[in-house]
């Protein structure tokens, strides 16, 4: 039975009702994403709509239009027809979805004027979504320790709407207090893409600093290491079915930082899949040679499939698809990730009201359901920030319930105001502002475009307000705040080669790891590991599964050095905890390894019948840490109260 002739009664029960209009590539992984779901999709064209039709549908989806324009033009005039007069129980949501090329905004406005107030509508760039979700799973503190002094930077090859959307939302969460992020940006034609960022983003040398290069022509002698990369290789028609198994053995799940604790890892569109695989595969021995560094390196693989197995990895490249990052249902149809973003924009709605005024008369203060995209943005930037902010701070999120209550302490409330303010700051610039003495809207000109300490009293005073307001915003999402306990654990390397009696020793770090959390029930244990014996791994592993701790990686040496002559069931433990490690930290430097865990380490763990670790911060006679030993022969030596 046609849809039109369907009785409104029996519309409105049941699976939500998806219109889905545009052809080519966007559009049918659009439809395959969405048929995988519970909702009833119906591919259409607006010349086959009736208002039955608008009247029982939940979601109009337009995506991967060649003229936009000329369709909303015409589908407003059958919204207006359809739905003037008709109830509905909820507003029809409308969702325009592009790879990258949209409307301008001042022309989406004048057609949405034209639109019914029963319509909900939502611009969604599958390029900036994209950015976001990775960027939340595996957020820019992955690859490095900015609280240890190592600054961000992230090497993108390739130039694509993917890479360059990539790029300008890092800019927007990349400040991590004083030291400023670096960017290079490898192309084949460097000065080019360095002519149009400048042209599209003057106010950006404000927020970092900035590299342009050809592969061939990379030197990384004066620069700060790399500590993340993404290949992005022009779209190819589909067809590359598979990736091979170095890019396809990745597990099933990654550690994210963000208030979901595991992100998926995805395959996805069409892309040249040898072609970006060879070019990583470059990218990293240059790293490795240039730098002594292996940070992760992610691969747009397209539609290619992985196929291998955790075996196969090399530990470095992980591969992942935009579009499927994008084009998640969840995403699309329930707002997954914008979760904080509206708890931020409804709280400023409560405040707004709290001072005698009606925030729907405000533009930046309607419903997040009709609130404009610019404003909608902002409330996102802030939130994919906070995860920087906990970061710096050593907390993370947690379910609510693990928590009774939280507080930033002045110090780090006055470090996070900085912070904040140059959030703030890299926002307006990318969006145009400039520094002028008197604020010019139109223009774009604003007063408090100026480093922190040179902001008035009550100017600095909002950005501590929003730092102290954190919590309180997690708290509505369902997230509270625990501080992190870092436990660093020296490595056995007094007998090479030797290993420590395997039944004894597990119930000895069992008996650590039980004490550790009954004596600090209100911290979050986190293991600071090397991985290079078999007793770190197999502590990181009980700590892990049996006591719920989160992993940092720390990597005196490049990955390869690592895996390189362990044997098989060696390398596979390895790697499957390399996959869980929350955060890789290079240490190549000589004595980076012992000053990481003598400035950051609050408890350091030591294996084997003697201590390991020399006490570098300390004076003779000076205990420096709280530190526990394990021997196989004298048990547990504690040098604290536990």
């Amino acid at each position: 039975m046609p849809l039109s002739w369907m009785p409104v009664s029996w519309q409105r029960v049941g699976r939500r009702r998806l219109l889905l209009f545009g052809q080519g590539e966007v559009a049918d992984a659009c439809a395959r994403v969405l048929r995988r779901g519970p909702e009833r999709l119906i591919r259409t064209e607006v010349a086959d709509l009736s208002p039955q039709d608008l009247l029982a549908a939940d979601v109009l989806l337009l995506a991967g239009l060649a003229e936009p324009l000329a369709l909303l033009t015409e589908l407003s005039a059958r919204l207006g027809c359809g739905l003037k007069g008709r109830r509905r129980r909820q507003p029809l949501r409308m969702l325009l979805i592009d790879d990258g090329a949209a409307p301008a905004a001042s022309d989406l406005a004048e057609a949405r004027a034209r639109w019914p107030d029963n319509v909900q509508f939502e611009q969604v760039s599958i390029p900036t979504a994209a950015a976001r979700r990775l960027l939340a799973s595996w957020p820019l503190h992955w690859g490095a320790d900015p609280r240890f002094g190592q600054p961000i930077h992230l090497a993108i090859l390739g130039r694509s709407r993917f890479s360059e959307a990539l790029l300008v939302h890092a800019l927007r969460i990349s400040g991590y207090g004083e030291q400023r992020s670096c960017f290079t940006l490898l192309s084949e034609a460097p000065e080019s893409w360095e002519r149009a960022f400048i042209q599209a983003y003057p106010q950006a040398h404000e927020i970092a600093e900035f590299r342009f290069r050809s592969l061939d022509g990379l030197d990384l002698a004066s620069v700060p290491p790399i500590t993340a990369a993404m290949v992005c290789c022009e779209l190819a028609p589909a067809g590359a079915a598979q990736m091979p198994s170095e890019v396809g053995s990745v597990p099933e799940s990654w550690p994210g930082s963000g208030p979901d604790s595991e992100a998926e890892a995805p395959a996805g569109a069409p892309v040249g899949a040898p072609d970006a695989l060879s070019q990583a595969r470059t990218l990293a021995e240059r790293l490795l040679d240039m730098q002594q560094c292996s940070p992760p390196i992610f691969i747009e693989i397209g539609d290619a499939t992985p196929n291998g197995e955790l075996s196969d990895w090399d530990g470095q490249l992980i591969p992942i698809s935009y579009r499927q990052l994008a084009l998640d249902r969840a995403v699309l149809l329930d707002g997954k990730g914008d979760e904080l973003a509206q708890v931020i924009h409804n709280h400023y709605r409560d405040t707004t009201e709290a001072q005698g005024r009606d925030p729907s008369l405000e533009p930046a203060g309607r419903p997040w359901s009709t609130l404009a995209s610019s404003y909608r943005d902002a409330n996102r930037h802030q939130a994919d920030h906070l995860w920087a902010k906990l970061a710096m701070t050593d907390c993370q999120a947690v379910p609510e319930s693990q928590v009774e209550s939280f507080a930033f302490a002045p110090i780090e409330v006055e470090r996070l105001a900085v912070i904040e303010h140059g959030r703030w700051a890299a926002d307006r610039w990318l969006d145009g502002w400039s520094y002028a003495p008197t604020r010019d809207n139109q223009r774009k000109h604003h007063p408090q475009l100026i480093p922190y300490q040179q902001l008035s009293g009550p100017m600095k005073d909002l950005d501590r307000f929003a730092v102290r307001l954190v919590p309180t915003l997690l708290a509505r999402s369902g997230l509270g705040v625990l501080r992190m306990l870092l436990i660093g654990l020296a490595p056995n390397r007094a007998s090479p080669g030797a290993e420590l009696p395997a039944a004894r020793i597990a119930v000895l770090m069992r008996r650590v790891l039980r004490r550790l959390v009954s004596r600090y029930p209100d911290r979050a244990l986190v293991i600071a590991a090397t991985l290079e014996d078999q007793a770190s791994r197999r502590f990181v592993d009980i700590a892990i599964n049996e006591f719920g701790a989160s992993f940092f990686l720390l990597l005196p040496q490049p990955l390869p050095g690592l895996l390189e002559g362990l044997d098989a069931a060696s390398r596979l433990q390895t790697l499957a905890l390399v996959a869980r490690a929350r955060r890789r930290i290079s240490l190549s430097r000589p004595g980076d390894l012992e000053r990481w865990l003598d400035q950051r380490a609050e408890i350091l763990v030591e294996l084997g019948e003697t201590g390991q670790l020399a006490n570098p911060g300390a004076n003779p006679g000076e205990e420096h840490h709280k530190r526990v030993h394990i021997g196989p022969s004298t048990g547990l030596q504690w040098n604290f109260e536990y």
